[in-house]
């Protein structure tokens, strides 16, 4: 008699997973003694592939930081990857800022692998009932909300696609300037909030996919202008979302056609961002095939690495200003140049676009950066662009960068946590931060969060939580009187 022993499928891969990571660590020995470049890229793969392999151990609360990951690799390490395999060398920056840009983002990667695992998880999933006459009005009220403000957000966007149309991609960069009332921005603003908010009440499928449609068609606007980034964060949104509402509901939001849309979609949209990416450069594509094309989208997109050797060489020139903060930027000139400091006398930026005054003046990493590497170019509407890791460092250095990462690492978990509790807020809080979260490798760090300390977003759920609760009210007066 042969016993048969049956192994627990996920226990050998957790197994896989963990030899994944000695691998990677053996790597990383390996290279402290020879000192070679090769092999620290070899080592940061590894660490990426191995991250990636873990998150499938428990992907219900770890797909926030298998998506990160893999925009690591696509914004910061995949030019480097595509530059060795084609030439075998690295020869684009000096070997240091190479060394530097390759150790920092390990540092990194580390971190946000630590954050997700101290944070523990708990299977809370609820869903939100129907019967619930507050969830209802919230879900309401956000709706009528998202629909009065959808105008106005597609308006602002054809606005600049009609400018776009009269100039070239980088004139429209550095030259755009709205001419609608500012109204027209406040309101428009709502509709991302509203969004949120409505989704958080967990809507049917039908209604939930109505308005994500409605959301991806309005900035696939952004396609025509040659801007890409909105467009895809719509769709990973949704796809997030989908993900989020089908570990409660199983079966129910990822099925057999979802699934095809996803693996035949994927590809199909690398190549048409591929070929946009031609278009807008006004170059010929006789002869490239499909393979090329998404081999030169995803090169296309490494370009941020250029922001951390750049960074890394240009550290030194970056001005020095006693309050300089570039980590939280967006937020500090928030209060101080932005419309709640104007409430209380500060003066905001003359410019709102590429020029000398930001690249001096502001916190902001990316104007700071461009300037000091390509000055006429930068003031003409080109840029480098930021990384959250540069900011990062250059505000508090190596350990701020571990610290950081770990934080963020357990920001993810948190939020995947408040996607399956039965708290609307919170929910729609995580779906807010969502909505810029992916592309924090290629931006600022507290981009994603700017939202959370600006009036008009708590002016919005105010409004909408006042309104539901008038709503409720009412409703539990009509029951009260029909039951005497």
């Amino acid at each position: 008699m042969v016993n048969l022993v049956f192994v627990d499928g996920k226990r050998i891969y957790y197994i896989f997973s963990i030899l994944s990571y000695i691998t990677t660590m053996i790597l990383g020995i390996f290279y402290i003694y020879t000192d070679r470049l090769d092999i620290l890229l070899f080592a940061l793969l590894g660490l990426l592939i191995s991250s990636v392999l873990y998150t499938f151990n428990n992907i219900k609360y770890y797909i926030l930081h298998l998506i990160f990951y893999l925009t690591i690799f696509i914004f910061l390490v995949s030019r480097p990857t595509i530059d060795y395999f084609k030439t075998g060398l690295f020869n684009t920056y000096q070997s240091d800022a190479y060394r530097f840009a390759f150790i920092i983002v390990v540092i990194s990667v580390v971190g946000l692998v630590i954050g997700g695992m101290i944070v523990p998880k708990k299977n809370n999933s609820n869903i939100i009932k129907n019967t619930n006459h507050n969830f209802r009005s919230i879900r309401l009220v956000s709706l009528i909300v998202f629909l009065v403000s959808y105008p106005f957000y597609t308006l602002r966007l054809l606005e600049r696609l009609v400018f776009r149309m009269n100039t070239t991609y980088y004139d429209y960069y550095a030259n755009f300037k709205s001419e609608l009332p500012y109204i027209t921005y406040i309101i428009s603003t709502f509709m991302i909030y509203s969004l949120c908010m409505y989704l958080a009440t967990k809507p049917s499928k039908l209604a939930s996919t109505t308005v994500l449609i409605m959301v991806i068609l309005a900035n696939s606007i952004h396609l025509f202008i040659g801007t890409r980034n909105p467009f895809i964060l719509s769709l990973l949104f949704a796809f997030i979302y989908y993900f989020m509402r089908n570990q409660v509901e199983k079966g129910k939001w990822i099925g057999f056609k979802e699934k095809m849309i996803l693996y035949l979609g994927t590809p199909l949209l690398m190549i048409v961002m591929g070929i946009l990416n031609y278009v807008r450069d006004d170059v010929k594509m006789a002869k490239i095939g499909i393979l090329d094309i998404i081999l030169d989208f995803i090169y296309k997109q490494g370009t941020s690495f250029g922001v951390l050797a750049r960074g890394y060489l240009y550290n030194s020139n970056i001005p020095v200003r006693e309050t300089v903060n570039f980590t939280f930027g967006p937020i500090i000139e928030y209060f101080t140049k932005g419309s709640l400091g104007i409430l209380f006398g500060a003066k905001a930026f003359e410019h709102t676009t590429n020029s000398v005054e930001l690249a001096l003046n502001s916190n902001s990493y990316a104007h700071n950066l461009s300037y000091i590497v390509m000055k006429s170019e930068y003031l003409d509407g080109h840029g480098l662009g930021s990384s959250y890791i540069m900011e990062i460092f250059t505000d508090y250095g190596m350990l701020g960068v571990f610290f950081f990462s770990v934080l963020l690492g357990s920001i993810f978990v948190f939020m995947m946590r408040a996607a399956y509790g039965r708290n609307i807020l919170l929910f729609g809080i995580t779906l807010l931060i969502l909505n810029n979260l992916f592309f924090m490798p290629r931006s600022s760090f507290s981009e994603s969060f700017f939202s959370l300390f600006t009036m008009q977003y708590w002016g919005i759920i105010l409004v909408i939580y006042l309104l539901a609760g008038l709503i409720n009210k009412k409703i539990e007066y009509v029951i009260k009187k029909e039951g005497e």
